[in-house]
């Protein structure tokens, strides 16, 4: 088991008729569709743009109120969805694909293919009791599942912080996004050693200013974090991370891509070293009282699962 952390517009066209105006020369078909489309959608997309450009200009002048904004969008809810979707590691040399089911108990993962080949048959095997394993011990079960609300709890009083923890700066647009630049606020304290990390960090923020959405993030390590003056550990200079998010057709903004590539000593001088790279894909809602096994089946009957690839092939 992996625990994962977690216009309408009315349109008005104004047509002119011949006889009301003889003078008035007929004008080719395609002319008269631009003209309705314009007449039509003139004043609606004229408005859409005045918002943007208030928006954009409101970022430019206070790019520190739209990021708290977002960060107040992203609060946790006490009632979360819950989802299947398909996640791809890439670590060490090797691409592992894994199917994933959540549910309000726990979460189920299952690796289903390494190197995009399904598994060899007694891998399979052992990944299939892997699963009947934690399926049976309901108290790892729970205290997993514990744990996964801590670190989300943890995650999002670190994304609280952003608006202290960092300056902004206006650098622009991509598409309908605007992008903030940040660095270190030197007048944040930090709380925690993770906090520390904020000093030391600089970056690029992408942000849906409609939406008050958080759609990317791309941060490096400008110099050398030391923690406790480095006897618990640092990290090194230069080190970056990238997170993308993407809406679903819910609406509903989730992980899409997440890049890290970092290195350090932890305590006792052991050797860190994090380069991974992970993709979310096909996600799908699930019922919220689903359960674990319910969860295990589900992913069973999943195109990518090998029992569903064997019962194909066979047909």
């Amino acid at each position: 088991m992996h625990l994962i952390f977690q216009p309408h517009v009315t349109p008005s066209a104004v047509l002119f008729a011949r006889k009301l105006v003889p003078n008035l020369k007929p004008m080719p078909y395609a002319r008269i569709a631009t003209f309705v489309l314009f007449a039509s959608f003139g004043p609606a997309i004229a408005g859409a743009r005045a918002q943007e450009s208030a928006v954009a200009i409101e970022a430019q002048t206070n790019p520190q109120k739209l990021v708290r904004e977002v960060v107040e969008n992203g609060r946790l809810k006490e009632d979360p969805t819950y989802w299947t979707y398909r996640e791809l590691i890439r670590k060490d040399g090797k691409l592992e694909t894994h199917e994933v089911c959540q549910t309000d108990a726990g979460t189920i993962d299952r690796l289903v293919a390494i190197d995009s080949q399904p598994l060899p048959p007694e891998q399979q095997r052992r990944e299939d009791a892997r699963v009947q394993m934690v399926l049976a011990n309901s108290a790892e079960i729970r205290r997993e599942k514990q744990k996964q609300r801590e670190d989300a709890a943890k995650q999002y009083r670190m994304f609280a912080t952003f608006p202290d923890a960092f300056r902004y700066q206006y650098a622009g647009t991509e598409g309908r996004l605007i992008k903030l630049k940040f660095g270190p606020n030197p007048e944040f304290v930090p709380n925690t050693r993770q906090e520390e990390v904020f000093h030391h960090l600089a970056g690029m923020m992408w942000v849906d200013p409609q939406r008050k959405q958080l759609a990317r993030i791309d941060g490096e390590l400008t110099s050398e974090v030391k923690f406790a003056g480095g006897l618990l550990g640092h990290l090194d200079q230069g080190g970056v991370f990238s997170v993308r998010l993407r809406q679903v057709d819910s609406g509903q903004w989730l992980m899409a891509t997440l890049q890290v590539n970092m290195s350090g000593k932890a305590l006792l001088f052991k050797s860190i070293s994090v380069q991974e790279e992970r993709e979310f894909e096909d996600y799908h809602r699930v019922p919220s009282n689903l359960t674990l096994r319910q969860a295990e089946e589900f992913l069973e009957k999943m195109p990518s699962s090998p029992k569903q690839t064997a019962a194909n092939s066979s047909k």
